[in-house]
């Protein structure tokens, strides 16, 4: 299983998705180059759907870096 760097988390409602982002881990992440800044100062996340609600936080996704695209491809 691979490794995922996770940044917070997501509750989703009628209306849309909330997300709560950890500040630290988000630089972190950038400085360690897991996440790239472009040139207009975006930076690419992942909302995932968890398979159950967590039962503490009541969260429904999750936040993380996302899955780095494949380089080598067969064709």
């Amino acid at each position: 299983m691979e490794d995922i760097t996770f940044l917070g988390s997501a509750w989703s409602d009628d209306y849309g998705i909330s997300v709560a982002i950890n500040y630290e881990k988000l630089q972190a992440a950038i400085a360690d180059g897991k996440l790239e800044v472009n040139k207009y100062g975006d930076v690419r996340i992942r909302v995932q759907k968890l398979k159950e609600a967590n039962s503490k936080s009541k969260a429904t996704h999750y936040v993380a870096v996302p899955k780095p695209k494949p380089t080598d491809l067969p064709f």
